[in-house]
Order: C-alpha cells, then structure tokens, then sequence
C-alpha cells in the first residue's frame, strides 16, 4: 500500500490504487508460456510440424497472454478519503462510485479466498447491504489490508 498519493479532479485524493493481481491469471500465464515455449522449441529442435501449425501454436500462446493482461487492465479499484472508484472496460468504460457516507451502516464486509488464493496472497472483498451485494472487488493483492482500510473509512464516516 505504498502508492504514492495522487489528487483527482474534484479535489479527493486518491489513498489507493490497485487492479486485478496477475497471480489470478496463473492459469493462462501458465498454458501461454508453455505453448509459447513450445512454438519456439518447434523451430529450434525442427520438430515436422507444418508451418501453419507452428503459427498457430505462437498465435494462441500471444493471444492467451495478451487475454490475461487485457483483462488485468479493464479493472481498475482506487480508494479515495471520500469512496470507492470501481472501472470496468477500455473502450466501453462503466465506472462505480462507491461512497463511504453512505456505508456507515454496512452490515458485512467478507474476504473471500480459495486454497490457492489463499496461498498466493490475493482474494475477493464482498460488501453486503441489505438485500443484496452492493460492490465487489476481486482478485486483489492483500484483501484483509484492502478490508480493513474500507473499515476504516467506513468507521470515520459514520454517522454517530
């Protein structure tokens, strides 16, 4: 959490930004550097693929990487001393303010994680009012740091 502190537009200051950790996209890293090392074997060592083969081999190792930082990308979290910002999308932007005004009263605020989640260190913060989910934000770095600072500001904004 040591990101420098920036100002926005209106004035709030940005405490904390992050976006989706790339350890949640082991999988892909994992299966594109190996058909990725597979392609560059196949031309070195002269395996008799057919060329189109090989090509696409290559082809889908970039197009799995490129998959896993595209989508790394699209999400974006920040905190500021007032809400949450959550951003979705490149070209097509859906953007969430999250207020902590308002959350004064929220009920429940978990940390999800699997075994490997738990093991690597990243996992999914979910805040519940009410009826229903009010935000997520998932696969993060450190989620029980990113939780307690929410609680944090939730304490402080509450209304006494």
């Amino acid at each position: 959490m040591s990101e420098k502190l920036k100002w926005m537009e209106d004035g709030d200051r940005v405490l904390y930004s992050f976006r989706k950790t790339r350890k949640a996209f082991i999988v892909e890293y994992a299966c594109g550097s190996l058909l990725l090392i597979f392609g560059i074997l196949s031309y070195n060592l002269k395996f008799t693929f057919p060329n189109s083969i090989r090509y696409v081999v290559l082809g889908l190792s970039i197009f799995v990487l490129g998959y896993a930082e595209i989508s790394r990308y699209m999400c974006r979290y920040k905190i500021t001393n007032e809400k949450i910002i959550i951003s979705h999308g490149l070209i097509k932007h859906h953007r969430k303010n999250v207020y902590f005004h308002p959350l004064g009263f929220v009920p429940d605020i978990n940390v999800k994680q699997s075994q490997l989640q738990r093991l690597l260190g990243y996992g999914t913060i979910d805040v519940e009012a009410g009826a229903g989910k009010t935000f997520e934000i998932k696969d993060i770095e450190d989620p029980h740091g990113v939780m307690k600072m929410i609680e944090e500001h939730i304490q402080k904004h509450k209304k006494v």
